[in-house]
């Protein structure tokens, strides 16, 4: 029908490496939820009035735990919202500005939702790959900045962040991968009203088929964000699944320092290896390549049952088990040693 033409014409969809039997692909959590978690949710929390009713999102109880674990004193309840996953926010959001701006290489869906909703948008690439460019930003336009960066892992400083908030412009900081890097700017939240923090549940949590997110932001956003996004936007199941992971922080803690360890020890195999990766402080890695040595790279790894994320400069891999890490290591390592060895025939 002609009637969906100029939306088959503008958007286009999101699409990711086929599943496979070790997904790299989608920085997912190599840990599955806590099974002491699921049983004390089912047996001991669950409410099941609450399954037939349309349950309060946000809950109440799940925004003083995010308080909790904020932990700033300047933020209360009227400063926190959540989403069907972070995704969600995004989307929303960009539906209050008159322009969407974003840096690639970045978070692909900023463009993917752009796109689909038909809003005006401007994408600069990275200075050198790493660097916020100046840009002609003001008000009523919203910035998306992943920090650490998608797919490098990278982490901008609060001086290139304030320099955006300072013109004017909205910031809408992704700070998806928060948890491995350990470095937020929710401080700034003190000192600008056009600033907006958004986290997941996905990466840290284990949550990422429960889809929460959550915003943080200056009352006047959460309020607006609260009237334009759906109403009972995130089940309660998924809720419940978020608040206890928050009151047990401390299982997933370990995890964390597990996957920011393996990251740190895949940076370095790779780069004694002699490929060029960057410093990331994500739960990924990405490697640089050229086009022929990526395909390579590729096809070895999908004989060995692997998917990784396939970008234009090179490939992002998710910080697996250690037994997917080590099959990583193997099949890049091998492939240059293999490399030398011809050289010297």
């Amino acid at each position: 029908m002609r009637i969906f033409e100029s939306v088959l014409n503008r958007a286009f969809p999101y699409e990711t490496e086929k599943r496979t039997e070790r997904y790299l692909a989608l920085n997912e959590n190599p840990f599955d939820f806590p099974k002491e978690i699921i049983d004390r949710a089912f047996v001991k929390e669950l409410e099941l009035s609450n399954l037939k009713i349309y349950y309060d999102s946000p809950d109440e109880s799940l925004i003083e735990r995010i308080l909790d674990y904020l932990g700033a004193v300047f933020l209360d309840r009227k400063n926190v919202s959540i989403g069907n996953g972070a995704d969600e926010i995004i989307y929303v959001t960009m539906l209050m500005f008159k322009r969407v701006v974003f840096f690639p290489p970045t978070y692909s869906c900023y463009k993917v939702f752009a796109k689909a909703l038909g809003v005006e948008f401007l994408e600069l690439p990275l200075e050198d790959g790493v660097y916020i460019p100046d840009v002609d930003v003001k008000e009523g336009d919203v910035v998306f900045v992943p920090n650490p960066n998608n797919p490098t892992g990278h982490l901008f400083g609060s001086d290139e962040i304030e320099k955006l908030l300072r013109k004017g412009a909205f910031v809408a900081l992704d700070e998806a991968y928060y948890e491995f890097s350990k470095v937020t700017y929710l401080e700034l939240l003190n000192r600008y009203d056009n600033l907006a923090i958004i986290r997941t549940f996905s990466k840290a949590f284990s949550l990422a088929g429960q889809r929460v997110g959550y915003v943080v932001s200056s009352a006047s956003f959460v309020d607006a964000y609260n009237r334009v996004r759906l109403p009972f936007n995130v089940s309660y199941i998924s809720q419940l699944l978020a608040r206890l992971a928050l009151e047990n922080y401390q299982i997933f803690e370990e995890r964390i320092n597990w996957i920011m360890n393996e990251r740190e020890r895949m940076k370095e195999n790779l780069r004694s290896f002699g490929y060029r990766i960057s410093d990331s402080r994500g739960n990924f890695v990405f490697v640089y390549l050229d086009a022929n040595e990526k395909n390579v790279i590729l096809q070895r790894l999908s004989d060995k049952g692997i998917a990784v994320r396939n970008f234009k400069d090179g490939i992002r891999i998710s910080i697996g088990l250690r037994e997917e890490n080590e099959i990583i290591l193997n099949v890049l390592g091998g492939l240059r040693e293999s490399n030398k060895l011809e050289g010297l025939t």
